[in-house]
């Protein structure tokens, strides 16, 4: 037999216990089991560790000797083990953080903001089609940051314990052909396209659809839609053709021929929340993170071409 590590903690605990049957206790092995194993440590030793008294067993000079030994390597030992771990755990590169986000420019500048912020960081954007792939996504907490649209039509639940803050409140505006009729107008009232044909985007990208049926109809009318399901390029290639109108969030449109007008009363809007895991490592910069992008966004309404006339004659907006 070998001496092993484990031999020596069985003679330690022998000698710490005074006694083979309370160190078998202590071991949680039998009694009999535990003097057989002491005796094959002694035979390969030389001799004998203990001596048997009247209260249990005492250490021989041997036994003195082994047992002061064994305490130094088996202290050393978990000095070893302990060492190991912590640099392991310094070794190990940290998780990527994980930015969620929906389709838009939205996401992108959430992305741009952790990345400054978190500059060493590896970061793994994931861009969600849907409101129920945001719901899931958030349920599962396999995310450190996201932005999400609250719409009354498509409401989406935060779970419990983790962290909201609003960043913007974002209006639809109305998409129409340059050529259009109406395309002069700064601001459109819905009731003067009581007789046009809509373009419905998929209701799961644009979360829109309900929420343009409730205002229409507020407005004396049903929309006239003779186009559903496209997704958004394909719907705005509609509106650019002449086809039909449809409604849009302007900051996530561009289309050469295509004009995009405020409704009256802005009956249309979503705000857009950033949501975070308190564990995070962006939970500590959310405040930075909720500046950057609310500036960003703000400078992007500004500066897009569809506002550039709305921002003029409504210098206060």
């Amino acid at each position: 037999m070998q001496v092993e590590l484990r031999h020596l903690q069985v003679i330690r605990s022998v000698a710490d216990a005074g006694s083979i049957s309370r160190a078998a206790t202590q071991l949680r092995i039998a009694q009999s089991g535990l003097t057989a194993q002491v005796q094959r440590i002694e035979q390969e030793l030389g001799g004998a560790l203990f001596r048997r008294t009247t209260s249990g067993v005492a250490l021989t000079e041997l036994g003195e000797h082994v047992v002061a030994r064994a305490r130094d390597v088996l202290a050393q030992f978990d000095d070893l083990v302990e060492s190991a771990k912590v640099l392991a755990v310094r070794d190990e590169p940290a998780a990527a953080i994980r930015v969620i986000g929906p389709l838009g420019p939205i996401t992108p500048m959430l992305a741009g903001a952790v990345r400054e912020l978190l500059p060493d960081r590896e970061q793994v954007t994931q861009i969600a089609h849907t409101p129920e792939t945001i719901n899931e996504i958030l349920e599962a907490s396999e995310f450190d940051v996201a932005v999400c649209g609250q719409q009354p039509s498509v409401p989406i639940t935060v779970p419990t314990g983790l962290r909201t803050r609003n960043l913007v409140n974002e209006t639809a505006y109305i998409g129409l052909s340059a050529s259009h009729r109406l395309a002069d107008r700064m601001a459109l009232r819905l009731a003067d396209l009581a007789d046009e044909d809509w373009v419905l985007p998929n209701e799961k990208l644009s979360g829109l659809t309900t929420a343009l049926r409730l205002a229409c109809e507020e407005a004396g009318f049903t929309p006239r839609c003779r186009h559903r399901g496209a997704d958004m390029a394909t719907a705005a290639m509609m509106v650019r053709c002449g086809h039909a109108i449809a409604a849009f969030y302007p900051s996530a449109v561009t289309v050469p021929g295509m004009v995009l007008r405020p409704l009256v009363g802005n009956p249309l809007q979503r705000t857009m929340q950033l949501v975070w895991r308190p564990s995070s490592a962006v939970a500590g910069l959310a405040d930075l993170v909720h500046a950057k992008v609310v500036k960003r966004y703000q400078t992007l309404v500004h500066d897009h071409p569809v506002y550039a006339a709305w921002w003029e004659s409504h210098p206060n907006s």
